[in-house]
């Protein structure tokens, strides 16, 4: 008799659900198709030489922490330099108060696993991160989207929010959001705005947890002070990574807390693997120490601006006019938003593809169903190239549903 696996998961794996944008990659990894899709780091500007003799000498030189285990909460040396680097940045943060995760996706799962109760509701930006909001569900939790605007969550719907989802037996007590540079929109909260959702957090008594992947990709200013530097109740968690700024593959990104916050999640991290990566700690540690790692951030920005430009650039020249997208100052991503006549963008998607074109559809972002006129644009793996002949490409299928729009309303009033 055949196993009938279905009837051995538990109930919580019922709220696990695949992501949109994973369920694309066998697309899009195509060597014919230009891909906006994924939001990862260029492949040409990984320092693989650097990186290559870094591991040589560090397995030759101190193999012992290298090779075996670390402690649970991550190398000390790792989570000094990094409490300094934060404390350099406004976040005054003590080396006691980080802790080592298996890039800042594993930090939100542990989050979700230790803060989140079933049928909490969540609260998160509208649109949203995708691996949060599956993350908050995946344990349970429901997420209520905040609207955006281009200065980041509105202060009075999350205040409606919040009144709206509070009961006698539950009510939300986190704000997850993605400050700097957002995925999907690439807009930046201002500085007033984070003052306003510090103020209505105390006095709602939420948690927020600060996710900052992208915030040394800046290239036009630096980003206003994190709600971390401007928390004075100790009431924001926050989440950094080396994935955007070095590589993804080493996995390391780090949780920085109160103490209450990391004892738990050190516990709860025991039982998920042990420890982070050791060798990547230590490749982390090293680059990070000799400076390495800050003079590489600053060629990034120099890279990826051109990329953001010319993308921006060529939306400009090819897409029509009806077609409005956000203008980010950093990170990787384009936030589109077509009018309400033109087909849903998972059509859309559709269409693309066929002209070897990819990028990802708006729904899967929305906590609320929304998304249906709205896609993301990544800006960061194509060459200038492919993105320039990518949007051309795409300007010219969003032409002939304009014309096709035109020839029906002609019709109409004919």
């Amino acid at each position: 008799m055949n196993v009938d696996w279905n009837s051995f998961f538990s109930k919580r794996t019922k709220n696990i659900t695949g992501s949109q944008i994973r369920q694309f990659f066998a697309l899009t990894e195509k060597p014919e198709v230009i891909s906006f899709a994924g939001g990862f780091p260029g492949n040409a500007y990984f320092p693989r030489e650097k990186i290559a003799g870094s591991l040589s000498q560090l397995v030759r030189e101190d193999s012992t922490r290298a090779l075996q285990y670390s402690p649970t909460e991550g190398s000390y040396e790792l989570r000094k330099v990094l409490s300094e680097k934060m404390s350099r940045d406004g976040k005054l943060c003590e080396a006691e108060n980080l802790v080592i995760t298996d890039g800042s996706q594993q930090g939100l799962d542990l989050l979700a696993r230790i803060l989140i109760n079933s049928g909490d509701p969540v609260l998160v930006e509208e649109p949203s991160y995708i691996g949060g909001m599956s993350a908050f569900k995946s344990y349970g939790g429901t997420t209520v989207g905040i609207e955006m605007d281009d200065e980041g969550p509105i202060p009075s719907r999350m205040e409606q929010a919040i009144k709206k989802h509070t009961g006698e037996d539950r009510r939300p007590r986190l704000f997850y959001t993605v400050p700097n540079f957002h995925n999907p929109t690439g807009t930046t909260t201002s500085l007033k705005r984070r003052f306003e959702i510090l103020s209505i957090a105390s006095r709602y008594n939420l948690a927020i947890i600060e996710d900052n992947p992208y915030g040394d990709l800046y290239y036009d200013s630096d980003v206003p002070l994190s709600y971390k530097a401007l928390d004075r109740e100790d009431r924001v968690i926050y989440l950094g990574s080396y994935s955007k700024i070095l590589i993804p593959g080493i996995r390391i990104g780090w949780l920085a807390g109160p103490d209450p916050i990391v004892e738990k999640i050190s516990m709860a991290k025991q039982t998920a693997d042990l420890c982070s990566s050791s060798l990547g700690q230590q490749l982390a540690y090293r680059l990070s120490r000799e400076g390495y790692i800050d003079n590489h951030i600053s060629g990034l920005r120099k890279l990826y601006r051109k990329k953001r430009d010319t993308m921006l650039s060529a939306m400009e020249r090819f897409f029509p006019t009806g077609i409005e997208y956000t203008r980010p100052g950093g990170g990787f991503f384009i936030w589109v938003n077509f009018p309400s006549y033109y087909p849903p963008s998972k059509k859309l998607l559709e269409m693309a593809l066929q002209q070897n074109v990819a990028f990802v559809h708006g729904e899967g972002f929305s906590s609320n169903g929304g998304g249906l006129h709205s896609a993301r644009f990544s800006f960061s793996q194509p060459c200038v190239e492919d993105i320039n002949f990518g949007i051309k490409s795409l300007g010219e299928i969003f032409w002939e549903i304009e014309a096709g729009c035109a020839v029906r309303v002609a019709g109409e009033h004919g």
